[in-house]
């Protein structure tokens, strides 16, 4: 995590979750910003604009870790600055600042942050490209029906091949790794853990388990005898034919995010965030 200078926007994007109390954060934001003479508009989360891609240098998110994923996939190639505000259920890409909506802004222009940079990883086939923030979950079609996967593996120390049969794959950066691939057994990676992951999903042999890959690494996954769903960080892209190959591997751009506190109690925020909720039941 490192420091940042002092930094005067040219335009801000701010994008909001759609309910009625992160829409009044955006509108307190947006004001904030054009009394200090700094374009800057909102939008909603499910509208955002392609075209604002290019002409903004900072991006103020309101919301959930669901709006923060969507800024990512549509910030594909380098993002900008983003300024993640918690106003969401699910929650663990924001951090607890405890200022107020003014100081927050100040310090954001008078440089007194950190940033956090965030690896991503690219999935490419048929010529498309995706960068993911937790995941690629490329899954069975024909939902359980088993299907055929092969991997190839190649990192600088050594190469693998390996066939697996199960429900799909999932292929993704440390920072998903608190996300489907903990669910299914996987480790928890911390930010800075340099590499991602590639997990079987649901595998028929018992003895393949998650495989964290270290940097400059690169998987091939091929899929034989079934059509297969990608999706990109949660959003269905396309359905693949057989005989299709998947590419994962660390992309150079991470997505930043600016942080106030130093360091964060990543475990305990990950776990206390994804305990068991019960419901109250009447007789």
């Amino acid at each position: 995590m490192s420091r940042q200078e002092i930094i005067f926007p040219r335009n801000v994007a701010v994008i909001y979750r759609p309910s009625r109390k992160c829409l009044d954060i955006a509108r307190m934001i947006v004001e904030v910003f054009k009394k200090k003479n700094i374009p800057a508009k909102s939008y909603w989360v499910d509208d955002i604009l392609k075209n604002i891609i290019g002409t903004v240098d900072l991006v103020v998110a309101i919301g959930g870790d669901g709006t923060l994923l969507k800024i990512s996939r549509l910030f594909q190639i380098n993002p900008p600055l983003v300024l993640p505000i918690p106003c969401g259920r699910r929650k663990a890409f924001y951090e607890n600042h405890g200022l107020d909506i003014k100081d927050l802004i100040e310090r954001v222009l008078t440089g007194e942050f950190f940033v956090e940079e965030l690896a991503r990883v690219k999935i490419s086939y048929d010529n498309r490209e995706f960068r993911v923030l937790n995941e690629a979950a490329l899954i069975s079609r024909d939902h359980g029906r088993v299907i055929e996967s092969m991997i190839r593996i190649e990192t600088p120390t050594f190469k693998t091949k390996m066939i697996v049969e199960g429900d799909g794959v999932l292929i993704g950066p440390p920072s998903g790794s608190s996300a489907y691939h903990l669910s299914l057994g996987g480790s928890l990676m911390d930010y800075y853990v340099q590499g991602f992951f590639i997990t079987p999903l649901n595998p028929m042999e018992l003895n393949i388990k998650p495989i964290i890959l270290p940097p400059l690494s690169k998987v091939w996954v091929t899929f034989t005898n079934g059509y297969t769903e990608v999706y990109i960080d949660g959003e269905k892209k396309d359905i693949i034919s057989p005989g299709k190959q998947v590419i994962g591997e660390l992309d150079p751009h991470s997505f930043r995010l600016i942080r106030f506190n130093g360091k964060r109690d990543y475990v305990r925020e990950v776990f206390e965030k994804r305990t068991t909720r019960f419901q109250e039941t009447t007789q």
